[in-house]
């Protein structure tokens, strides 16, 4: 290619025809079949290309780059501080630039070139540590919300440190599994700081007043963190505190009043320099003088010692005591007996533990009845459900009585039957020694019909005799009958004869033979 005659024809080409030209240089410098010589004038090309006044040329170029590893370096770096819409391209796809470049090319007030370098697909951990620091807030999630980006505790605290407060970032943050309980804790102190700001801002309490309670909710919410927390989180919770400045003996008498002895142990294993294992069996143990000297080389006042003793010791007692105590009505109790052992006035320290203690007492008293009214209900639940199964057991075991009843009144009719049938067996038996001419069984049925049959030939000889009257009427006089034929005839054969003639029993004609 001739660069002269590029020259020439790129001065008085439309912007249209320089577009199509800069990205035909582009793909013939991906080109691998080019001389060592031709991609050097494509790169020429490409280089004056970058001085074209209209942006579609330069948007050209950094599309048509892209993510490729040969693009040149200085054309790449010249995009990337060109317009955003140019350098967003280029700082969110391009592999050619290291963590260094990245960093520097991020340290601007443009928040847009910042978010570009967050997005994109190869970030590193040491990228994540060098925009941590000083990144925007949009940066900052987008950071989070990278699935190639790799983050390390101290990045994450930072990042929380940073934008607590801002909602979206803290849930992003109190996702991850990654996160290490100081800066779990951390993000609890900066909701409690943002609800005290909205708290504040509407004028609802002093700002003064808000802190003070942001303060001891937050020292309540790390105590209960870290009562469900492992020992190594523990340890770095305490860590933390005391790095920050913020383990002081008010703190760690509201966690003995709130039962995290860990707590309390961890914090004077780190503060005296004793091993854990050694703090915890003294706290757990009545051992007053070991304690004291362990006590004494946190650092910790000494005028406080004895309340934070007696603390101590009331819990532990209570512990060990053998009535059946309710766990959530301990703060409560351990408050009541160390507030009614000391009076005010020994010193300033003490004073203001004691003003503690009352505060503490007041909260956990309002707890304890809230306990006291929960166990109460759970009681009365437990009696009503008790009674509730005994009524189910009886509706349940009522059907079964009446199958009870009812196989009882079968077993008794099904007694009485047998009796029955021993009585007729007996009866039998009797008939059996009987007469045969006098032993008939008979049914009802067959007695009925006989009956019946009886009936009917007594109507029928009723009949009968109505019929031989009124012939004995009809004919009162002498039937004249041929007297040969009648000499033919039998007495038996005349009489047949003459009841068929006349329609009348035989028995009829017999008898007006015999009256004849």
């Amino acid at each position: 290619m001739v660069i002269e005659y590029f020259l020439e024809w790129i001065d008085s080409a439309p912007v249209s025809k320089r577009v199509e030209a800069a990205g035909a240089l582009v793909r013939t410098f991906l080109r691998n079949d080019i001389t060592v010589e031709e991609r050097e004038d494509v790169e020429a090309a490409l280089t004056i290309l970058l001085e074209d006044a209209a942006p579609a040329v330069r948007l050209e170029l950094a599309q048509t780059f892209g993510a490729f590893t040969i693009a040149p370096r200085h054309i790449m770096v010249s995009l990337a501080q060109d317009s955003i819409d140019i350098a967003s391209i280029v700082l969110s796809q391009s592999p050619v630039f290291d963590d260094a470049e990245l960093a520097d090319l991020a340290e601007t007030d443009d928040e847009t070139r910042q978010i570009a370098i967050a997005c994109r697909p190869w970030v590193s951990l040491t990228l994540v540590q060098k925009l941590s620091p000083f990144i925007c807030r949009d940066a900052a999630f987008a950071l989070l919300v990278n699935p190639a980006a790799p983050f390390d505790e101290d990045c994450l605290h930072v990042i929380a440190q940073r934008f607590g407060t801002d909602a979206e970032i803290r849930n992003v943050l109190t996702e991850r599994d990654d996160l290490a309980a100081p800066t779990r804790l951390l993000l609890v102190e900066k909701l409690g700081s943002a609800l005290g700001g909205f708290v504040s801002g509407k004028n609802w309490v002093k700002t003064s007043r808000a802190d003070a309670m942001v303060d001891d909710a937050c020292e309540r919410a790390s105590i209960l963190f870290a009562a469900g927390s492992s020992d190594e989180d523990v340890r770095e919770i305490v860590r933390a505190r005391i790095n920050e400045g913020r383990m002081n003996v008010a703190y760690l008498l509201r966690a003995v009043c709130m039962g995290n002895i860990t707590l309390v142990a961890h914090a004077f294993s780190e503060l005296s320099g004793v091993r854990f294992a050694r703090v915890e069996s003294v706290l757990t143990k009545n051992r007053s003088s070991v304690f004291k000297a362990i006590y004494d080389r946190s650092g910790m006042p000494s005028s406080a010692f004895e309340i934070f003793n007696s603390a101590i010791s009331t819990w532990r007692d209570l512990l060990s005591s053998k009535s059946q105590i309710n766990q959530s009505r301990l703060p409560f109790l351990v408050t009541k007996e160390v507030i009614a052992s000391y009076t005010s006035g020994k010193s300033e320290v003490v004073d203001e533990l004691l003003v503690l203690l009352r505060k503490l007492s007041a909260e956990t008293a309002r707890e304890s009845a809230k306990s006291k009214a929960m166990e109460i209900a759970a009681r009365n639940q437990a009696i009503e459900e008790e009674v509730a199964t005994a009524i189910e057991e009886a509706e349940l075991l009522e059907p079964e009585m009446l199958v009870a009843d009812s196989v009882e009144e079968e077993t008794a009719d099904v007694d009485l039957i047998a009796a029955n049938q021993d009585q007729g067996e007996q009866v039998s038996t009797l008939l059996e020694g009987a007469p045969k001419d006098n032993t008939v069984e008979l049914s009802d049925q067959k007695f009925d019909e006989i009956i019946d049959e009886i009936d009917i030939k007594i109507q029928d000889d009723l009949a009968a005799e109505d019929e031989l009257v009124e012939a004995n009427y009809a004919y009162s006089e002498p039937v004249i009958v041929d007297a040969g034929f009648i000499g033919d005839l039998a007495e038996e054969d005349f009489a047949q004869m003459y009841a068929e003639i006349y329609g009348i029993p035989l028995e009829s004609v017999d008898d007006l033979s015999k009256a004849a």
